[in-house]
């Protein structure tokens, strides 16, 4: 089977990183890249100053590696963030913006002739999951396991995706590979799902933000939280110690990240600095650059294109982030963007904007307030505090902030001196200037990027936009034309992907190789193949019989 198959991964490529890596560009060796995705951490960590955190493998692959320190997710909550980390592109753009599209909800200030059944996010057809170029340029690509895409991913995205997925699962140990591994114990769940369990870190030793009146139950949480994010380290420095057993240490990309900001309460679900704010740690083999610092903003929607570009796989144009590594790496960023939109059962439309120093929020629905009442955060002992205190009154002007029942059309915060972000500068002439600088970024990036959540204003609009009348479409199936001993695979969906099999099988049980040329086939083998447009409902599975 494998002399059939296109022979791009026996192509070298060169892997660079912005940076010297010693002979190995001359050798020809393409890295490894391993993702390490983290649910739910602000920059919790030692290496990044939090003197309470215990967090010995982070901390010892940062001073391997490059530390990045504004790093921002494009969102608050995990749906819409994962959207841009597997596509480059806004959620806001493409109809990802509203948190976890294919979940039933009823949401709570919309009327019922605006309620909507489950979706997918459906981007224009150039709009790839990232991973098919390095599929494409000979990868093997696998995540374990989370996806959360806000689109059910194709089979054209992963050679694996699965709980088991592991590099260790390719059919050639030579093959290069791209790996996600993700790491669910830092989650906001985990926080009371471990509660009574021995902690860490002890309640009484944590900081208390101001933004939490201090309490006893508040301080375990916090404490939590920490214990959570040290036994998340210990299962980071399980991938990383495989991948010294298998001898590739040197020979991969280590990359760390989280998903959003939080967990706790006035974290995640904001675009404040609390929810999007995440560690970024990148260590290259034979630690080149170790011990670095950058303080460049960076985007979620950048992390594709600069995973690309390290592979050196030519950054496709419809991306909207830049590579901020490699050899395709772009000047640094001006400004970092964020937005919120339906959180669970509320909605709102909030877009933010930041640089270096200061922050503008930008309220579309300025008639509700900051606070949303989601069920699903009520069951955090912290949560139940802050509602507790502030029905009773208990709660100073910082901790009230948050519950003011309507918001400003417009929001500014000197982050750099205000960095629980309690002081709207708004109407302050000292910095009217930076005010009208951000807003002006803000009309753009939105005007840029056709923000489909300022645009359409409701959920039924914008799933009307994507799916005619409602109904998701369907790819059309896979047409086969041979010629000879050659195979071509098409289908009229314009952007599907497709998958094939030959007899029934690919490298492994429910593997599908990726369509990207002609195929060499032999006669009597069955193709199987099925395409897929991201959004769209995938194909049925057509077969051909070769001759």
């Amino acid at each position: 089977m494998k002399s059939i198959q296109p022979y791009f991964w026996m192509l070298f490529i060169f892997a660079t990183c912005g940076c010297n890596l010693n002979n190995r560009e001359q050798a020809n060796v393409r890295y490894n890249i391993v993702c390490l995705v983290a649910e739910d951490i602000s920059p919790f960590l030692g290496c990044y100053g939090d003197k309470v955190a215990y967090t010995p493998n982070l901390d010892k692959l940062a001073s391997e590696g490059v530390m990045y320190t504004h790093m921002y997710s494009v969102a608050g909550v995990c749906a819409p963030s994962r959207n841009a980390l597997i596509t480059g592109m806004y959620p806001s753009s493409i109809g990802g913006n509203n948190m976890r599209t294919n979940n039933a909800h009823h949401v709570m200030n919309v009327p019922d002739s605006l309620q909507i059944p489950p979706y997918e996010c459906t981007p224009p057809p150039e709009v790839k999951c990232y991973t098919e170029f390095l599929r494409t340029a000979g990868y093997y690509c696998i995540n374990n396991e989370k996806e959360d895409y806000q689109f059910v991913a194709p089979k054209s995205a992963w050679d694996e995706s699965s709980r088991y997925a592991h590099w260790r699962n390719r059919p050639d140990k030579e093959m290069p590979f791209f790996a996600i591994f993700n790491f669910m114990r830092s989650h906001e769940s985990q926080i009371n799902n471990w509660i009574g369990e021995p902690l860490v870190v002890h309640p009484d030793s944590v900081v208390v933000p101001p933004i939490y009146p201090d309490t006893e139950k508040i301080r375990l949480d916090i404490a939590q939280m920490h214990t959570n994010n040290t036994i998340m380290d210990r299962e980071v420095g399980e991938i990383i110690d495989q991948l010294k057993k298998d001898g590739l240490l040197d020979k991969t990309i280590i990359i760390f990240y989280s998903d959003h900001g939080g967990p706790l309460p006035r974290g995640k679900r904001e675009v404040l600095e609390t929810g999007t704010r995440v560690p970024f740690i990148v260590r290259f083999p034979d630690q080149i650059r170790a011990g670095e610092v950058v303080d460049e903003l960076c985007s979620f929607v950048d992390i594709p294109p600069t995973l690309l570009s390290l592979a050196d796989v030519e950054i496709p144009g419809y991306m909207q982030g830049q590579a901020f590594l490699g050899n395709q790496k772009s000047a640094p960023r001006t400004y970092v963007y964020a937005a919120r939109d339906r959180m669970d059962e509320w909605f709102d439309c909030r877009r933010s904007v930041r640089d270096q120093r200061y922050r503008y929020i930008r309220n579309y629905r300025p008639d509700i307030g900051a606070y949303l009442d989601i069920q699903y955060r009520k069951q955090l002992n912290t949560m139940k505090e802050l509602l507790a205190a502030e029905e009773n009154n208990l709660l100073n002007d910082d901790q009230k902030y948050w519950f003011r029942k309507t918001k400003a059309e417009e929001e500014l915060y000197d982050v750099e001196n205000d960095p629980y972000e309690l002081n709207n500068l708004l109407g302050n002439p000292e910095h009217e200037k930076a005010l009208n600088r951000l807003r002006k970024a803000h009309l753009e990036w939105v005007n840029s990027i056709d923000d489909k959540g300022v645009k359409y204003r409701t959920e039924k609009a914008l799933l009307g936009s994507m799916w005619p009348n409602g109904i998701q479409p369907i790819t059309s199936a896979p047409v086969f034309h041979q010629r000879d001993s050659y195979l071509e695979i098409t289908s009229s969906t314009p952007g599907a992907s497709i998958v094939y099999q030959i007899n029934g099988e690919g490298y492994h049980h429910k593997h599908w190789f990726l369509y990207n040329d002609v195929i060499t086939v032999q006669k009597g083998q069955q193709i199987s193949a099925i395409a897929h447009r991201i959004g769209y409902k995938e194909s049925s599975t057509a077969y051909w019989l070769v001759d």
